[in-house]
């Protein structure tokens, strides 16, 4: 019998949680690093069944879900749907598995997600990214998140301190001696990043989604936003950090400075219509820009130490931060100044 028939055999077994003594179905759905995904159907309505693969954390699950139960409090101020976990009849969200593994059921939206935004879509995301962040910043929770925000640099993976980064990056290993001269353009971005964390620290805060992009999108099929989803990793960090992960996600440096000025002021301009940055908040957002990337270069290089991603996958990493982080130094303040 194999693993993935084992899988789903215990998938399917779990809608029993929420739905006892009721018929149901399931469908594949596409799951991102992070977790797999069923699709349940119940009575003529549709389900999404979530089993996390990351973790076996109970408080970080639980925070994610109240954070959800608040914002489906606030869903008349938002265009677009906000995922909503459901209760099983003892009142829990989740159930835990044989082993550990733990396991949700949300509501569902229809819709795709996107593939590359037009220009003419990016005010409306930028209006509802304003909208989400408004949203979260009312939203106070009694408990604290799991999750440290983006500039605590040094709880980003347990095996990148800032001691084993700075090994890597100025003594490579042999199969990324290649890579030397990237890998100090990096590190020399770490530390300033690192420098300027005093600074990050007085920022204003609130609840962050922390990873909007398009994957984690659904648009419907008039071309709007139809739901934000995963927010698996909200936490409370600095309020501009919503806007400098959209801003790295949009900027490609294989495109020209002007393009990506045009992207950038269309985001921008829907997300003012809620969101007003200090001049502080814009003065610091190149750097966090960089910040989000600098994040998912540490994230690699932690699941390379761990052996679960290989040595291509990591120097395509280390290829794409250096080629942003640069482009950033060259021009984000221009793009700074555009939005101001």
């Amino acid at each position: 019998m194999t693993t993935k028939h084992n899988l789903d055999m215990l998938l399917n077994e779990l809608p029993a949680f929420w739905f006892p003594q009721r018929t149901w179905t399931l469908r594949e759905g596409v799951g991102g690093m992070n977790n797999t995904t069923r699709f349940v159907e119940v009575d003529g309505a549709t389900y999404v069944l979530r089993l996390y693969e990351t973790h076996r954390d109970r408080n970080k699950i639980a925070f994610e879900h109240r954070v959800l139960l608040e914002l489906g409090r606030q869903q008349h101020a938002l265009d677009f749907a906000i995922p909503q976990p459901l209760k099983r009849p003892n009142g829990e969200t989740m159930v835990t598995l044989p082993g550990g593994k733990l396991a949700a059921l949300f509501t569902y939206t229809e819709g795709e997600n996107p593939g590359a935004f037009a220009l003419s879509q990016l005010p409306y995301i930028g209006k509802a990214v304003g909208q989400l962040s408004a949203a979260l910043s009312r939203i106070e929770l009694d408990v604290k998140p799991e999750y440290a925000p983006y500039y605590e640099i040094e709880q980003i993976h347990p095996r990148c301190t800032p001691d084993a980064i700075r090994a890597f990056c100025e003594q490579p290993p042999g199969p990324f001696a290649k890579q030397k001269g990237e890998l100090a353009y990096i590190f020399a971005r770490y530390m300033a990043i690192y420098e300027a964390i005093p600074f990050i620290r007085s920022l204003p805060h609130q609840l962050v989604h922390g990873d909007i992009n398009g994957s984690n999108m659904l648009i419907d099929e008039e071309g709007q936003l139809a739901a934000i989803l995963d927010f698996e990793f909200v936490t409370r960090d600095v309020r501009v950090m919503e806007l400098a992960v959209c801003l790295s996600d949009l900027i490609d440096p294989s495109r020209s400075e002007s393009e990506l000025r045009h992207q950038c002021d269309a985001f921008c301009a829907g997300y003012r219509q809620h969101i007003q940055l200090s001049h502080a908040e814009m003065r610091v957002l190149p750097l966090l820009i960089e910040l989000r990337r600098l994040d998912v270069f540490i994230h690699f290089l932690g699941r390379y130490l761990d052996q679960v991603d290989s040595q291509a996958v990591l120097i395509d990493i280390i290829q794409s931060t250096h080629e942003k982080t640069k482009w950033l130094q060259l021009h984000g303040a221009r793009l700074l100044f555009a939005h101001q």
